[in-house]
């Protein structure tokens, strides 16, 4: 890839660049989404398994997290 010399080369170059530009910018949006995933879904598991076990006293939270206080004003049980 060298240098455009020509306007026409320019926008050649960009047509060319830019399915490449876009499929690397969605993988790094899917590999984001999937760190966030590995570090949200663990934490939704533990909190399900404590109420459904009963260690966690605080509100049950059917429209999390709109309405629900932080995990971290709960109180647990032992």
């Amino acid at each position: 890839m060298g240098v455009p010399r020509r306007a026409g080369d320019a926008s050649e170059l960009r047509k060319t660049l830019k399915p490449l530009m876009e499929k690397r910018r969605r993988a790094r949006i899917n590999e984001s989404l999937n760190q966030l995933k590995g570090l949200i879904l663990p934490l939704i598991g533990k909190d399900r398994l404590q109420r459904a076990t009963g260690k966690v006293t605080g509100p049950a939270c059917p429209a999390w997290p709109a309405s629900c206080p932080p995990a971290a004003c709960w109180t647990a049980t032992s």
